[in-house]
């Protein structure tokens, strides 16, 4: 069966939930690069450059989507190993993510936190923070 979605259909909807063209084409991009740099952290691990990862795929339209309601710089994320999507949608970099998943010999892992996600801090290899249903009092 045929899909009945036009590009007309999907500005409507899109515009009904508050989202402009721009919003649509900006999580579209973190999507691609949360999936871009995922692919990129496995093969990473498969050659034994990172010890622990484990892939976000088929997930990021949750995470770039649930993100993307948040206020960037007032709200808090705990994000968790598989929260990829979530982390660059609140502003770190590939750079800042990669930090968090390589060894490196003259420093500890990524441990400090991140102002682009509220000081919380994301580490590829553990979950150093709360669970799933953390909830934090934004001022």
């Amino acid at each position: 069966m045929a899909s009945t979605r036009t590009p007309a259909t999907v500005t409507v909807r899109s515009g009904q939930l508050g989202l402009d063209r721009d919003d649509l084409l900006g999580m579209y991009e973190a999507m691609l690069l949360a999936r871009t740099l995922d692919e990129r952290m496995w093969v990473l691990q498969r050659q034994g450059k990172a010890a622990f990862v484990i892939s976000c795929q088929g997930q990021e339209a949750c995470q770039v989507g649930s993100a993307w309601a948040l206020q960037r710089g007032r709200d808090v994320v705990l994000p968790y190993y598989r929260d990829l999507g979530v982390v660059l949608t609140m502003g770190m970099t590939p750079y800042e993510v990669l930090l968090g998943l390589l060894p490196r010999a003259d420093a500890a892992p990524h441990q400090e936190g991140d102002a682009a996600c509220q000081d919380q801090t994301w580490d590829a290899k553990t979950c150093r923070k709360g669970g799933h249903a953390a909830i934090l009092p934004c001022p």
